[in-house]
Parts: C-alpha cells; sequence; structure tokens
C-alpha cells in the first residue's frame, strides 16, 4: 500500500498567524464594501490589502508557493492603485478659497455647484468690458457664445419696444444658446459693463469630460430664466 503524503496544513510555523490575518483581511473588505463614503471604502480596503501580504508570504516555501509572489505583485499593485485614487479623491475635497466676486457668483448664480465645480465652469471664461451704448447680442444672430452680466445692466428690446432689463448675476442670450436658434432681441448695454463670456466649444469640453456639469448648468439656466419671468 503507498505511503500517504504528509502535507500538514500550515507549512510553516507563521502559517497560523499569516491565515489569521487572511481572515481579518476579508472581514474588512466585507466591512468596505458597506462604506458610502468613497474615501472610508479605499482606505479599508487598503488596510485589508495589507493584512493578506503575510499569508501570501509564507507560501512563498510551502506546496502553494506558485501562488506567492504573484500574488504579492497583484495585491501591491491594488493597493498602490487605491492610494493614488484616494489621494486624487482628497485633493478634490480640499477646502476652495474664492475671491469676492467667485464668492457672490457662487451664492447669487452657482448654488447648485460646489465651490470647486463652479471653479471649472469659470475656467475657460473671459471677462469683459463694454461701455453704454453696445450691443452684446443682435437680433437674428445666431449666438456661440454665453454671457452673465457680472457688474452694469442691459436692455434687452425688439424695434423700439424694451422687454427687460437683466442686471448682474443674469445670463444674457441663453435661450438662443441652448436651443442654437437665432436670437429674438437686441441686447444693448445700458451703463458701462463688465460680463464673462464663455465660448461653445469650450463648455462642450467640460461637458465632455464631467457630463454631469451639463445637467447642472443646464439647471442653473433654468433656473435664470424663471427668475426672470417671475420679476
Amino acid at each position: 500500500m503507498p505511503q500517504s503524503w504528509n502535507i500538514p496544513f500550515f507549512p510553516s510555523e507563521h502559517e497560523p498567524m499569516s491565515a489569521g490575518l487572511l481572515l481579518v483581511a476579508n472581514m474588512l473588505f466585507c466591512l468596505s464594501y458597506m462604506m458610502r463614503d468613497m474615501a472610508y471604502l479605499r482606505v479599508i480596503t487598503i488596510v485589508a490589502a495589507f493584512f493578506t501580504l503575510p499569508y501570501f508570504y509564507f507560501q512563498i516555501d510551502s506546496l502553494y508557493s506558485a501562488l506567492g509572489w504573484p500574488m504579492i505583485f497583484i495585491v501591491i499593485a491594488f493597493i498602490v492603485i487605491n492610494a493614488f485614487n484616494l489621494t486624487v479623491l482628497l485633493l478634490q475635497r480640499r477646502a476652495v478659497s474664492l475671491d469676492q466676486r467667485q464668492s457672490w457668483l457662487h451664492q447669487h448664480t452657482f448654488q447648485m455647484l460646489s465651490p470647486r465645480e463652479m471653479l471649472k465652469i469659470l475656467q475657460p471664461s473671459v471677462i469683459r468690458r463694454c461701455e453704454a451704448g453696445e450691443t452684446l447680442v443682435r437680433q437674428g444672430e445666431q449666438p456661440n457664445r454665453l454671457i452673465l452680466i457680472l457688474d452694469g445692466a442691459v436692455h434687452v428690446h425688439t424695434s423700439d419696444t424694451e422687454r427687460a432689463t437683466l442686471r448682474s448675476g443674469d445670463f444674457v442670450g441663453e435661450m438662443s444658446f441652448i436651443t442654437g436658434k437665432p436670437s429674438s432681441a437686441d441686447v444693448v448695454a445700458s451703463e458701462p459693463l463688465d460680463y464673462l463670456i464663455w465660448r461653445r466649444g469650450d463648455l462642450e469640453s467640460i461637458y465632455k469630460r464631467m457630463p454631469h456639469l451639463k445637467d447642472a448648468m443646464q439647471s442653473i439656466i433654468g433656473a435664470d430664466m424663471a427668475r426672470k419671468l417671475a420679476r
């Protein structure tokens, strides 16, 4: 009768401890999946992954040596990837410093965005200035830009009829910008005016990278139009 193999379940004296750490690691993995906050999830999974390393290390000289080094490299790569994404996440959560004008815009126009998201939207915009009597939008033209008044006021009129007065915090030409249809009115500065201007292509570039900002901007513009109608 052939002699049976006498292979211990724990091939080394360190195996019970490493197996215990593996059990703790799996419990931590389960706990991490219960976290709603992505930062906590990544921290716990990183700690759990570290706890698996002793188990795979002590497999190197055992019957299961083929699993040793490959699994160690996989776990280290897993830790590095999660650590990188955790760092990015924490950097994104840092407090954002806004100057006086940016704070005003966040309070009056971009309330639906976080300060960081607002800065991403403002990044490609350009501040322009015009004098009283200058035309910002002409009736019948197809706008390729979105305007937001910073300081000053404009009159919106068709022919000789004044339809509205827009002031700081109001968008100009937003309906034509969204629909792509020609403007239905002239918009003329009634006093010296500072305003922001976005090119369509610049905003579309942001929307491609962060699609949720497109929905947020449409909601912001919709709220702006509702405020104008309520005046």
